[in-house]
């Protein structure tokens, strides 16, 4: 059989991207959407590390690699690398082992020119679309343990059914008491995205504080948004944020270390997964967590994926 070729992602073949991946990613569903998210709109994007893999003129690949290059810039390191997403098509006639076998080859090959080090699957935070490899796509985890790969994480994904989502009478409660405590918890207004901005970001880091302002500044449009909880005098207490990468996405979610263990954070929580109901999300996604107690309080929970962190030295 004739070698692969491996043709740079574009808007003239995004449809075969997003072919390759729902004809073989099967515990996922990608939109156009998504891929120009975590290509096209990531500020780190480099063209000719997006890659989709053609035998006999038919699409049986897609990989995107990247580094973070530019965004957010406290987080910059080219010495690093990453694959955000891989996937080869069933039954194609070129076994998919194979497929997967050379795209991660090619990827490897022209990131460690670039001068990276290392390379990670897929938790390129902001513009990922899993945290990790979900442990259901054997080939996909074959492929990269046998290429030297290592597990460095683990992370899951909560599913939440929003059809009959309520909110539990000791939510309310604990509502009630924050209030007469003198805590508020509000929608931030664009105005307040500043100043919610900078204490996320001095609290949580850099990039929790863009998935912030991306809800915010994307509020009209999806019904993004975040919450704000603060008390009397004013000062942020926590926050909780929805929509800000994708319209089903919950979070991220944070308290102040000294504010914590009372109630805040779920009492976000809930109004957060309140206003998704009320904007017409049927199944929420609360991703890329470790707090796996924290969220088991939710009812509805209707799946969990689990997902392996992978790295290789190069």
């Amino acid at each position: 059989m004739a070698q692969l070729e491996f043709v740079e992602l574009a808007e003239g073949n995004i449809q075969d991207a997003i072919s390759v991946c729902n004809m073989s990613l099967d515990y996922d569903v990608l939109c156009p959407s998504t891929l120009r998210r975590i290509t096209f709109r990531d500020p780190n994007f480099e063209s000719h590390l997006a890659l989709i893999a053609y035998g006999d003129q038919k699409p049986l690949g897609f990989v995107v690699g990247c580094r973070r290059i530019k965004e957010p810039a406290e987080y910059v390191d080219p010495r690093s690398g990453w694959i955000k997403v891989i996937a080869a098509a069933h039954g194609s006639g070129r076994g998919e082992v194979e497929v997967l076998n050379l795209m991660c080859e090619f990827v490897e090959t022209e990131l460690k020119n670039l001068g990276a080090e290392v390379v990670r699957l897929t938790d390129f935070a902001s513009w990922h679309i899993w945290a990790g490899i979900d442990l259901r796509y054997e080939s996909i985890l074959e492929v990269l343990e046998n290429r030297g790969y290592s597990k460095v994480g683990e992370a899951v994904d909560y599913v939440i059914g929003l059809r009959g989502f309520y909110v539990p009478s000791r939510i309310l409660k604990l509502r009630d008491e924050l209030h007469r405590h003198g805590i508020a918890i509000t929608l931030a207004a664009r105005a307040d995205g500043g100043d919610l901005c900078d204490w996320v970001k001095a609290k949580f880091g850099a990039g929790w504080a863009y998935e912030v302002a991306t809800s915010i500044e994307n509020a009209g449009n999806n019904g993004s948004g975040t919450l704000v909880a603060k008390d009397r005098g004013g000062d942020i207490v926590g926050f909780s944020t929805h929509g800000g990468l994708e319209p089903n996405w919950f979070g991220p979610i944070g308290v102040d270390e000294s504010r914590r263990k009372s109630g805040v954070g779920s009492a976000l929580l809930f109004e957060s997964l309140r206003l998704m109901r009320l904007n017409g999300i049927a199944e929420a996604i609360i991703p890329w967590t470790g707090q796996l107690f924290f969220y088991t309080q939710v009812p509805g929970i209707v799946g969990i994926r689990h997902y392996h962190i992978m790295s290789k030295n190069l």
